[in-house]
């Protein structure tokens, strides 16, 4: 799935410390600023089409600096005169293990969506949907001699409003040039499947497979301008969606 945005919140927060919307996503967070004690950072990634993932990371502040005793075990039995040598932290370096680092996150971030894509990718109920969305293509069939009237038939403000919300909605995934990212994602070029009106509008609304349900939000005509021109684009001349 495309992520849309990182929205970061620390402890409960209404409002973000930061809203990431551009890879590489990174944060500078300054614990000097954060009262010493425990704390949240709540992570929370929205997928575009909708969906979240949400996940707390509990750290602890500590800024002011540790003094150090050499010379008296904790405990220990002594006796006499004790010369002890006092070791003072720098107070403008906070305490190295509990900084966040958002490079991790990043990281952590590039696996789990790498795993979720090889899920997918291998698992064999996608090798069905694929298989029923889009043939191989050798049996991928190019329109037929006449097809052009049925083009010629689509309402051109219709397929341009399509194009608008495909580029928007579909194309990260489908490919500008509807090439798609097999096997997750199939290829609407020379797909012959999308003869089926109804199957492509079912899809579009309510997901399948892989593929989220992008179109849930998408009024009638919304889903009818797509459909129609996933329909007649590509390669692909099956004419308008009644």
């Amino acid at each position: 799935m495309v992520v849309d945005r990182i929205e970061v919140y620390l402890d409960g927060a209404s409002e973000p410390l930061a809203v990431l919307k551009e890879p590489p996503y990174r944060l500078n967070l300054d614990t000097r600023k954060i009262p010493d004690g425990e704390h949240v950072l709540r992570v929370v990634t929205h997928f575009r089409g909708g969906g979240q993932e949400v996940r707390e990371i509990p750290f602890t502040v500590n800024n002011y600096p540790d003094v150090m005793v050499l010379g008296l075990d904790e405990r220990g039995e002594v006796a006499g005169t004790l010369e002890l040598r006092l070791a003072v932290g720098e107070p403008e370096l906070p305490v190295e293990p509990v900084r966040f680092n958002p490079i991790w996150y990043v990281v952590a971030s590039v696996v789990v969506l790498g795993g979720i894509w090889a899920y997918f990718a291998l698992s064999p109920a996608t090798e069905k949907v694929v298989t029923e969305l889009a043939p191989p293509a050798q049996e991928a069939q190019a329109p037929k001699e006449g097809g052009s009237q049925a083009t010629a038939s689509v309402d051109p403000a219709l397929m341009e409003k399509g194009k608008s919300i495909y580029q928007a909605n579909c194309a990260a995934c489908h490919g500008a040039n509807g090439q798609g990212m097999p096997p997750v994602m199939p290829a609407l070029a020379g797909n012959a499947n999308l003869k089926d009106a109804q199957m492509i509008l079912s899809v579009v609304k309510n997901g399948r497979g892989a593929m989220p349900p992008v179109g849930a939000g998408f009024s009638e005509e919304e889903l009818k301008a797509v459909a129609t021109y996933i329909r007649n684009s590509f390669g692909n001349n099956f004419g308008p969606v009644e």
